[in-house]
């Protein structure tokens, strides 16, 4: 089989990942509208804290960076449990999911602090090269959004299973790191097809809404938008993790299970 009809199947499986996790959504639906909206409570109070609270009080700079984080790092978990329960059939509720999620999340944001690494160590470089070095005047400020993107986009396809394997397969953060890595080089085009189709559908015309609303609207609505983007980005990230964690489920289940029987 050629490379180019590797890279093609590979696409197709992260098409059907999206199916077969769209069908594992689909048993319950409720629970992940639920689990949308519980989780987006947080940023969004925080967006309200930055457009209409009083700054110089003691709780304002606390409270506008703790709340996001329950979305952060919270709500990744809690839905991962949900879609875990969903894969085997069973029906669970909000409060159960959540039950489940939150003792995971301590050896989540372990896991996510080697993950941060990998990351950011050659994203930070080129963009400190971009920013503080004779490079930034030279090379044209095109190509540096293409290259920073591209190696972005690598670097989390490569680390994208580790939530999964420190959660469901019981590794430590290191160790769940490193078998992400590995697993993310010997299936880069399966796992970054099912990333880019899992996240689209709500990603993109959440999106486009953004910008246009921010472009286009009115000034009031664009400076609000602008101000509370950081919180309000949060919500949208929590909008596309029903479909994006059920695709990556099945994607983790396909990957891992089979190497761990063997």
């Amino acid at each position: 089989m050629s490379s180019l009809s590797r890279v093609e199947d590979d696409w197709l499986a992260g098409w059907w990942n999206l199916r077969r996790g769209f069908a594992i959504a689909s048993q319950q639906p409720d629970l992940y509208v639920k689990l949308v909206l519980l989780y987006s409570l947080p940023p969004l109070a925080a967006a309200g804290l930055v457009l209409y609270a009083p700054r110089d009080t003691m709780w304002y700079a606390p409270l506008v960076a703790v709340l996001p984080l329950v979305t952060i790092v919270v709500a990744p978990v809690v839905l991962m449990h949900a879609v875990d329960a969903g894969s085997w059939g069973e029906r669970i509720g909000v409060l159960e999911a959540t039950r489940r999620g939150v003792p995971w999340v301590p050896r989540y944001i372990w896991t996510n602090v080697h993950t941060t690494v990998l990351f950011w160590v050659p994203v930070g470089t080129l963009v400190l090269l971009w920013e503080r070095s004779p490079l930034g005047n030279w090379v044209p400020p095109l190509v540096w959004v293409a290259v920073i993107g591209l190696v972005a986009l690598h670097q989390h396809v490569r680390t994208v299973m580790a939530p999964y394997l420190a959660v469901h397969g019981d590794l430590n953060g290191t160790r769940a790191a490193l078998t992400s890595w590995q697993l993310g080089g010997r299936h880069f085009w399966y796992l970054l097809g099912t990333f880019i189709l899992g996240s689209l559908p709500v990603a993109l015309p959440l999106g486009l809404v953004y910008l246009l609303a921010e472009r286009f609207g009115p000034d009031p609505l664009s400076a609000a938008l602008l101000a509370a983007s950081w919180q309000l980005a949060w919500v949208g990230v929590q909008s596309t993790r029903p479909l994006l964690i059920t695709a990556l489920h099945t994607a983790y289940e396909d990957i891992y299970a089979p190497a761990r029987a063997n």
